[in-house]
């Protein structure tokens, strides 16, 4: 039998991990929504025709905002610690969104601190990895496997419906469902109209 000491702590820091990505995940959410809204808001308000161009090219800037931001939330969705490289895939592409403008500056600094964040919660990830008992932790598993693990065969073949026969059963008598005089329900009184 293997040590088995780690689990607990593995389980505590797997479970340490799925809290900090959603409380991520949320506020990178928040942080993109407010770069959707300011994307489209900006150039609409203030009709910024000297940075853009024209207002329509300002609104067409402003709906590739949205898209981009929506992509970069959700590779932070879907990066879970156990997969730093969409971490590392959505930090740059939150770079290259400020230095191409659809990320604001401001907004595109928080989500970059957010994506920071994950890094030690990705380090832990990588070492649980390594781990013997990855990624159940769990003795009672252990044990089945062991017992019951890959090489588990059937005792009996499973045939195709057509080739499969019933197997005889005993005859035995059919149950009794019988009701015996004892056993009815007795009567039920009658109710007075007065009571009703």
């Amino acid at each position: 039998m293997h040590d088995t000491s780690h689990y607990d702590r593995c389980r505590t820091l797997m479970n340490v991990h799925k809290t900090h990505h959603q409380k991520r995940v949320i506020i990178f959410s928040l942080l993109a929504l407010m770069n959707m809204y300011f994307s489209i808001t900006l150039p609409i308000t203030h009709n910024l025709t000297l940075l853009y161009g024209t207002a329509a090219y300002g609104l067409i800037f402003g709906f590739f905002s949205i898209l981009y931001s929506a992509g970069i939330l959700a590779l932070v969705f879907f990066g879970t610690p156990e997969k730093p490289k969409l971490l590392l895939l959505s930090g740059l592409l939150t770079i290259l969104g400020i230095i191409l403008g659809v990320v604001n500056l401001l907004i595109g600094i928080c989500m970059l601190i957010v994506c920071i964040s994950q890094i030690p919660d990705s380090k832990q990830a990588l070492w649980i990895q390594k781990q013997e008992g990855y990624p159940y932790f769990n003795e009672r598993f252990d044990e089945q496997m062991q017992y019951f693990g890959k090489d588990y065969q059937p005792d009996h073949a499973l045939d195709t419906p057509h080739n499969s026969e019933m197997l005889d059963m005993p005859e035995q008598g059919a149950p009794d469902f019988t009701v015996s005089p004892k056993d009815e329900m007795p009567e039920i009184p009658d109710i007075p109209d007065d009571i009703l």
